[in-house]
């Protein structure tokens, strides 16, 4: 995999830093990693109320158009962080903690409840991806994910196991994918790392969470898997940073 330029990435990352330290962005969009703990989920839904999420949103769009006039002369693993973290490091976070319901459509964070396709469909749209928020979280999975991403960047697993889904993902290295199981849907992260499941959970906490994809026991149980690589995807990357 090519290497990214870190002076690039640390200019982002600055840069963003500066942007939510002015009067008009208060509060940091940004939350440190949490271990998949009780305590942990609590804190991380304690700094999720904390963020200002429109704040976020003209963060994001600033990026953009920074980087819009030089897009070209990035490299694809550049591009690719930088649309990962708009949706994992500067939107996600404020959803975390937010009850789910099967019929959940809010579109303000800590408001409300959100159904798991809404989850990923309203993400995306704030995270700067035009999409039709409503017709996709509406669709099966399946039809979700081949709908965002090209079959290319797209795979399915049937009956396979924990330990070779994993593996596959572990494999492609960083990149952020939309999942589609047997009767969910959410983000899988692997941030270089470590590999996350980010999504709007129908058991145990009954809301947004983000735990480590390993030790899901929504990912272990389900007997379909579809992963599409949106971060992968430069038709998705030149909407996001041309809309």
């Amino acid at each position: 995999m090519e290497k990214v330029k870190t002076s690039i990435l640390d200019g982002y990352l600055l840069f963003m830093n500066k942007i939510l330290c002015l009067a008009v962005l208060l509060t940091a969009c940004y939350s440190k990693e949490k271990k998949n703990t009780p305590v942990a989920h609590r804190a991380a839904i304690a700094a999720a109320q904390n963020i200002n999420y429109d704040s976020c949103k003209k963060a994001i769009a600033i990026i953009k158009r920074q980087h819009k006039t030089n897009w070209a002369k990035l490299s694809k693993p550049e591009k690719e962080k930088y649309f990962a973290h708009a949706v994992t490091k500067t939107i996600a976070p404020a959803w975390i903690g937010t009850q789910w319901d099967f019929n959940g459509v809010t579109q303000v964070p800590q408001q409300g409840k959100i159904a798991c396709g809404y989850f990923v469909t309203t993400v995306l749209r704030d995270a700067g991806l035009p999409i039709e928020r409503v017709k996709l979280a509406q669709c099966a999975s399946e039809k979700l994910v081949t709908s965002m991403v090209q079959d290319k960047y797209v795979k399915r697993f049937s009956n396979i196991g924990m330990n070779d889904f994993m593996a596959y993902l572990k494999l492609n290295g960083f990149g952020l994918y939309i999942i589609g199981l047997d009767n969910h849907t959410g983000f899988i992260f692997n941030d270089g790392i470590d590999i996350w499941f980010i999504h709007a959970t129908f058991i145990g906490t009954n809301d947004v969470q983000k735990e480590r994809a390993a030790t899901s026991s929504i990912l272990q149980n389900s007997k379909y898997r579809i992963v599409g690589k949106i971060s992968a995807d430069e038709l998705a990357l030149e909407k996001w940073v041309n809309s």
